[in-house]
């Protein structure tokens, strides 16, 4: 037993601190990913903060171009933004931090993913027509929102959301984005 003491100690003090980041297997989900802001589109992974090609956007069949949105303050800078989309799928591309990134202002990232059909799914099975319970099994509780007649439960990691709308207790619309402080 002597020699197991030492594991076991750190085991007890992993287990019993609150900082932890180990999860006990009571139905409480992980912690967010950086896997959890992505989504397989014709078994191609697209994810926030991934360079957006015309390659891309051929394979998963959205036009290349895009509709330009405008530009948009983040961090009190503006950034061009370009929407892709298709039937239950919206992806918008961006500048985004590229000035902060070593990035050329001309290359783009994904900056936003939404899904409004049941053919996606999030990494852990999440998709439109999902039960707020089996959202809730998937990711927690999250932090609920009613906001002009729409309910919203949103995860967050860092600087990206990670959202979906309920309506009559299921997922509606699922939304990957980055968080933007800016007052603008």
């Amino acid at each position: 037993m002597k020699k197991h003491t030492p594991i076991f100690l750190c085991s007890v003090l992993m287990f019993s601190c609150p900082g932890s980041n180990v999860v006990f297997a009571q139905g409480k989900p992980s912690i967010l990913t950086k896997q959890d802001f992505s989504v397989q589109i014709k078994d191609l992974p697209v994810a926030l903060g991934d360079r957006w090609t015309p390659d891309i956007a051929r394979k998963i069949g959205v036009p290349v171009e895009g509709s330009f949105t405008g530009e948009v303050p983040f961090d009190g800078v503006q950034y061009k933004f370009f929407q892709h989309q298709r039937a239950g799928l919206e992806i918008f591309s961006s500048n985004l931090w590229w000035d902060k990134a070593e990035r050329s202002v001309d290359d783009y990232i994904v900056s936003q993913i939404t899904l409004t059909a049941v053919e996606f799914a999030t990494p852990r099975g999440v998709h439109v027509g999902s039960t707020r319970k089996e959202l809730n099994s998937a990711y927690g509780t999250g932090q609920v929102e009613n906001d002009a007649g729409e309910q919203w439960i949103t995860y967050e990691l860092d600087k990206e959301l990670l959202s979906f709308e309920i309506k009559g207790g299921n997922v509606i619309k699922i939304t990957m984005n980055y968080k933007n402080d800016s007052q603008e």
